[in-house]
């Protein structure tokens, strides 16, 4: 079992002074004094001279003064160096625990602070009065839930340390993320005595690791750029081809399904540029419980826009609604640096193949349960990516993991794509595996521990359009022609009436003469004279219940989303938008449900 030992047990087994040789010492002095007096008193018939209280009296002040001096000497100064040593070395423990680089605290068996160094009081906020006599729980931050608390307890009490990373929260309210290494002190018996926690911030670590992962993503885009290219260019023919189709039509049937063609196409290039956008742009978010098949498609969708078309892939992945308990965003990146990893191994390779197979195990089935570093999960899940390339040398498999470590010629690779990956998944509580067999492929395993919450049955999305409930009036805003015409145009189709203005500026003196009219804003974000933003602003000055419904190619700014987005009534939808989402959005906003 691996515990912290109290820091006075680590030093006594050097220090401990032998007492069993001091007694013998001690009584063999007081045994030869006896013996000394004995032979003077016979010498000098002191039995005879003098009434048994007196000899009593000069027995005990000789023995005293023959003793004094070889107690003093034998017995007296090994016991005062001792305890001078072990005093000194509890003082250097002392100043060492109360200035030492990271936090300390020790807790009782019910978890009241006991003690709390420096560094936990520049680190927390809390003085050491604020402290002591109080519980672990002022820091909690509200992020983790009761079964994260439960595993931390059940390894403590069973295996008498916990490690890991978790969020709490400053006395000034401050969130923070640390490392925590907690142990359990035993005494003789086996019984705990007390709790050693030892912690340190993390806030620059996570910096310089949202950098680095940043810098991956980068990478990645340069990569997904051409891929993307490509399966654009394609989109863009079949639509052409299509509309081409469409115009020479002259049976009905056919055009329409042509048109519902051209509509399906361009919703697969709309999806296409999202799934870039949001790779590129979307940052760390904190851990929540996150459905995990859901996750890896997204992820196997953005990797593919960087996989050529001559490389197959083939997928198994189950129908499973289990979740992790992750950041999203650092899991799919660490997903997507396997995959490319596995497409660079099959250059110049004659079979060019991706096996991607995902299964769902216990600890015990786990085939990688020996050699895996998390052994407090109850189940994983077990993410297998294989390819068909060149296999990894065998003098080199034991660095892959190395950061900067790399194979490929230069400037083809970072060399921190797998040690990354590694970092990722070891932070969540995983792992990753490596197998290859030098010239026919490599596989890597991913480990995550399922969290215990199920997601329900997942929702299914109407495909039919929601007409209107009443003729409401809707104020279309947006200086893209087109899309302002197309948009006015579904409005009215849908039962609503219209209006149109091509910025914020025309809206305002639009809204002005129809104050009482409008029912709704559909608005574009990005215009000029005047944003999506600051029209609503001056709009809901007037009337600040009035219903928004912003339209948007790009990521809100964060501006909005803080000023606007938050408020009630008020819905965003991207372009571009199906009819029937966009109906819907349109009917709640105007039934008051968002």
């Amino acid at each position: 079992m691996n515990e912290r030992v109290h820091p006075a047990a680590t030093i006594a087994p050097q220090a401990r002074i032998r007492y069993m040789p001091l007694l013998v010492r001690l009584a063999l002095i007081v045994l030869a004094s006896e013996v000394a007096i004995m032979l003077l008193f016979s010498a000098l018939d002191v039995d005879d001279r003098f009434t048994g209280p007196v000899r009593a009296v000069l027995d005990g002040v000789l023995l005293l003064a023959l003793a004094a001096g070889p107690v003093y000497r034998w017995v007296y100064r090994p016991l005062h160096a001792h305890f001078t040593a072990q005093r000194k070395e509890l003082e250097m423990l002392a100043e060492a625990l109360q200035d030492a680089g990271d936090s300390v605290l020790i807790t009782d068996l019910e978890g009241t602070i006991l003690y709390v160094n420096e560094a936990f009081c520049e680190v927390t906020g809390f003085s050491r009065e604020e402290a002591l006599g109080n519980n672990p729980r002022m820091l909690s931050s509200g992020k983790h839930d009761k079964a994260f608390y439960r595993r931390m307890w059940s390894d403590l009490l069973n295996k008498g340390c916990w490690r890991g990373e978790l969020w709490n929260r400053r006395k000034n309210g401050e969130l923070y993320p640390e490392a925590l290494d907690i142990r359990a002190v035993r005494d003789a018996s086996g019984a705990i005595k007390f709790f050693v926690g030892v912690f340190s911030d993390l806030t620059e670590k996570k910096a310089l690791e949202n950098a680095l992962l940043q810098s991956q993503k980068m990478e990645a885009v340069g990569t997904l750029v051409g891929g993307v290219a490509h399966n654009f260019n394609n989109l863009l023919a079949a639509i052409s081809g299509k509309a081409y189709l469409a115009g020479r039509g002259s049976d009905l049937s056919v055009v329409q399904a042509h048109v519902r063609d051209i509509e399906k196409l361009a919703y697969e290039s709309a999806e296409l540029v999202r799934q870039l956008l949001a790779f590129a742009r979307e940052a760390e978010h904190d851990k929540q419980h996150v459905p995990f098949v859901p996750m890896l498609k997204e992820a196997i969708r953005t990797a593919r826009m960087g996989i050529s078309e001559d490389i197959h892939i083939h997928v198994d992945i189950p129908d499973d609604r289990g979740v992790v308990f992750a950041d999203a965003v650092h899991i799919k990146q660490a997903i997507i640096n396997l995959l490319n990893n596995a497409r660079d191994a099959l250059d110049g390779q004659p079979r060019r193949e991706i096996h991607i197979c995902l299964q769902r195990s216990g600890r015990k089935q786990c085939a990688m349960a020996r050699s895996c570093d998390q052994s407090g999960c109850r189940e994983m899940f077990q993410l297998a990516i294989r390819d068909t390339g060149c296999g990894i040398n065998a003098a080199d498999i034991d660095r892959i993991f190395d950061p900067f470590f790399t194979t490929k010629e230069p400037g083809k690779g970072t060399g921190l794509g797998l040690s990354t990956a590694l970092a990722t998944l070891r932070d969540h509580g995983g792992d990753l595996h490596v197998e290859s067999t030098f010239g026919e492929g490599t596989t890597f395993t991913v480990c995550l521990p399922v969290a215990e919450r199920e997601t329900g049955a997942h929702a299914v999305e109407q495909d039919q359009v929601v007409p209107a409930e009443r003729a409401a009036c809707i104020l279309v805003v947006d200086d893209d022609d087109e899309v302002r015409k197309v948009t006015v145009q579904l409005l009215r189709d849908l039962g609503y009436r219209a209006l149109e203005a091509v910025d914020g500026k025309a809206a305002l003196e639009m809204f002005s003469s129809h104050a009482d009219q409008v029912d709704l804003v559909v608005s574009d974000i990005v215009m000029p004279n005047m944003d999506g933003g600051e029209l609503v602003g001056a709009l809901r000055v007037r009337r600040p219940e009035l219903p928004v419904l912003f339209m948007t190619g790009y990521d809100s700014p964060a501006r909005l989303k803080e000023e606007v987005l938050g408020q009630p009534r008020t819905a965003l939808i991207n372009k571009p938008f199906q009819a029937p989402a966009f109906s819907r959005r349109v009917a709640a906003l105007l039934r008051g449900d968002q």
